[in-house]
């Protein structure tokens, strides 16, 4: 009995042990908890807020990074073009160089060639009216004036209408221009020249008479040139009234109400 007592009592202390030790367990367990909590809250959860804001700016960064990408791309894109513009501006510049050059070069060859056609215009038209002082052919618009002795000047559309002393112009204007191919090989000159009805005041008495004898003697001179450089011409002129005489080297062909065309005219064996 006295054994089963201390082996009982043994026993009581060993639960009063084991509750003690399991109330220290959790007392333990408690303060662990308690550490977990306040480690969670004091360390962890600022780590994972930290860590949600890393990975938000991470975020927010790789964007930021395909942004600038996209800019990067866009520069080179844009540098590449203002490359271009800037190549096309140069070659442009340099074509406008020589456009104005070209430009230039062209009107002052013009005025050169005008200047020297004012001179045989001139000249041709001393031939035919010497009342002439000056003559001018516009580099511009090749419009003409003319200055007689004692008159006041005289512009193209003034000057081109029927009449010898006026039709004279014309005339002086042509063989002028053929006068002119013959010193400047870059004057192109048409091989045929036909001027309709240059005598037409043959009949009429006064100054319009002699301006036109004038001019049946400058274009048989024109047409007697044998010349072999490509400018020697045949002269075929029109008139109302017959020739006052006969002209050396001239043939006049009649042509009336019966025979209006040129098939009756003789044909020379050569």
């Amino acid at each position: 009995m006295d054994r089963l007592l201390l082996r009982l009592r043994g026993l009581q202390e060993a639960a009063a042990a084991a509750a003690d030790q399991a109330a220290e367990a959790d007392t333990a367990a408690a303060a662990a908890l308690a550490a977990r909590d306040a480690y969670d809250e004091g360390h962890l959860q600022p780590a994972r807020k930290a860590a949600q804001q890393a990975e938000k700016e991470a975020h927010g960064l790789s964007r930021d990074v395909a942004q600038l990408k996209e800019r990067l791309e866009s520069a080179d894109y844009i540098s590449a073009q203002e490359q271009v513009i800037k190549t096309a501006k140069e070659q442009m510049e340099t074509a406008q160089a020589a456009r104005d050059a070209a430009v230039t070069a062209h009107d002052v060859r013009r005025k050169e060639v005008t200047g020297r056609w004012s001179e045989f215009f001139l000249a041709r038209l001393k031939q035919i009216n010497p009342d002439v002082e000056t003559a001018h052919i516009d580099p511009a618009d090749f419009t003409t004036r003319v200055k007689e002795r004692h008159t006041a000047d005289k512009t193209f559309a003034e000057s081109s209408v029927a009449g010898s002393p006026k039709v004279a112009t014309n005339v002086a204007l042509l063989l002028a221009l053929r006068d002119l191919g013959r010193v400047d090989r870059g004057v192109r000159v048409p091989p045929l020249m036909v001027i309709d009805s240059p005598l037409a005041g043959l009949g009429a008495k006064g100054l319009d008479h002699d301006t036109g004898l004038r001019l049946i003697d400058t274009l048989i001179d024109i047409a007697d040139d044998p010349s072999p450089d490509g400018y020697a011409c045949q002269v075929i002129a029109a008139t109302n009234d017959p020739l006052p005489r006969p002209y050396p080297g001239v043939r006049e062909i009649r042509i009336d109400t019966d025979n209006r065309f040129f098939d009756h005219a003789p044909r020379r064996d050569n």
